[in-house]
Parts: structure tokens; C-alpha cells; sequence
């Protein structure tokens, strides 16, 4: 028994310099990933809940685009949701609806000079407002815009 106690002991070393060097290598490299990356990720949360809550709102169908531009630039206020969102807003009229677009693309440094492209594109058309947030429309068909 006391023969297996040592072999037993000699195969359960623990984690060596180089893969605890590895471990922390890893870890640093998705929290920089998480730091560099989350602000977006949350912005675009923020804008998603914005159009739902427009979504839910009663009187959408007679609102006009000032209203709902004034309406989603308070939520994005209230949520502190800044930059490329609040510019990338557009109201457009259509025939029968109008359609609430927040189309964008985010560059971010990542490491030395390694970016990140984001791409986020959440529309809602007024005349299918429960089918929120997903792009239904292709906006290059669209002329006429705010």
C-alpha cells in the first residue's frame, strides 16, 4: 500500500509555472475582450428595450416622427445610452407605417492594433409593432428619410 501512496502522489502534481502562466493568460485576455466589448453589447440592449417599450405605447400608430425621435432620445437619456446609437436613429415614413430604424457599426481596439467590428441593425415598423426589434426591411429601398 505504501508503494501506490508514492506513485500515487508523484501523479498528482499540481498545475506547473507554464500553465498557471497560461491560465492567467487566458483569463486576461477575455476580461479585456468583456471590458472592450461590454459597453456596446449593453448600449444595444438599452436601444432593443427602447423600441420595445415604443412598441408597447398606445397611441404609436398617430405619433409623429419628432414624437418618437423625442421619445426614444429620452429613453436613451434616462439609460445613458450614448454615441453611435443616438446618432444612427432614423424615422422613416412609409406608406401606411413608419419605420424606426437604429442601424450601426462600432470599431474598438482590442489589443496593439487588433479591432473588433460590431454591427447592430434593431428596426421596428409601426404597423407590425409585435415584431419588434428584428430588421424586416431592407432600408436602401427607402428615398425619403428623417
Amino acid at each position: 500500500m505504501g508503494k501506490q501512496l508514492r506513485v500515487s502522489l508523484r501523479q498528482q502534481r499540481g498545475l506547473s509555472y507554464w500553465g498557471l502562466l497560461l491560465v492567467i493568460a487566458v483569463f486576461g485576455f477575455v476580461l479585456t475582450c468583456v471590458s472592450r466589448m461590454g459597453p456596446a453589447y449593453i448600449d444595444a440592449y438599452y436601444v432593443d428595450e427602447g423600441l420595445r417599450k415604443l412598441a408597447q405605447n398606445p397611441d404609436l400608430e398617430t405619433m409623429t416622427k419628432g414624437q418618437i425621435r423625442t421619445d426614444l432620445d429620452r429613453f436613451f437619456l434616462l439609460n445613458n445610452v450614448r454615441g453611435e446609437p443616438t446618432k444612427a436613429l432614423r424615422v422613416i415614413s412609409g406608406a401606411d407605417s413608419k419605420l424606426v430604424s437604429v442601424e450601426y457599426e462600432l470599431r474598438q481596439p482590442l489589443i496593439y492594433n487588433v479591432d473588433v467590428v460590431m454591427k447592430f441593425n434593431k428596426q421596428l415598423n409601426t404597423a407590425k409593432a409585435d415584431l419588434c426589434c428584428e430588421p424586416l426591411v431592407d432600408l436602401k429601398q427607402f428615398r425619403k428619410s428623417d
